[in-house]
């Protein structure tokens, strides 16, 4: 049974100590948005790059990438119990 994961998330990423970290979709997507609207902002278009921003990724929100990501990064157990 694949680990079941209730938090989408757009990295993960070892720490020093070894342990896995991770940075949430949601968190990502919002700091990309809110990045990208600063800079059009200068040129009148804060709007558009903030929707864009809030775009780019969501993709990651499907099942089988967040299973990819989570694979590709040591966040994964193919016999776990579903707990996170």
């Amino acid at each position: 049974m694949s680990r079941i994961h209730t938090t989408a998330i757009a990295h993960l990423k070892i720490n020093e100590k070894g342990v896995s970290e991770s940075h949430t979709l949601r968190e990502h997507l919002q700091g990309v948005a809110e990045k990208a609207s600063t800079f059009a902002d200068e040129f009148g278009n804060a709007d558009w790059a903030r929707v864009a921003g809030l775009w780019h990724d969501l993709g990651k929100y499907n099942p089988k990438w967040q299973e990819y990501l989570r694979k590709s990064n040591g966040d994964y157990q193919e016999n776990s119990d579903g707990e996170n």
